[in-house]
């Protein structure tokens, strides 16, 4: 007895990114996607620190991991 393939849960196998190419093959989630914008990680870093200060363009990029993984963690609880 041959078994048929298993339905896809949302019935149609679209995507919702409507005619874009995911950089994967697989997939995968876009990295734009998974990281909030970088303007808004600056903008809150410029809030909390004195007006003269600078922040390192790695600080920016790790502050920017760090807030979209608790994002990601409190959102998956």
């Amino acid at each position: 007895m041959a078994e048929a393939p298993p339905a896809s849960p949302g019935g149609g196998g679209g995507s919702h990114e409507s005619g874009e190419h995911s950089p994967r093959a697989g997939g995968g989630v876009r990295e734009q996607d998974r990281f909030l914008p970088i303007a808004n990680i600056i903008r809150i870093m410029k809030k909390a620190l004195p007006a003269n200060a600078k922040i390192a363009k790695d600080a920016k990029e790790t502050m920017q991991e760090c807030v979209s993984e608790f994002i990601s963690f409190v959102t998956s609880e």
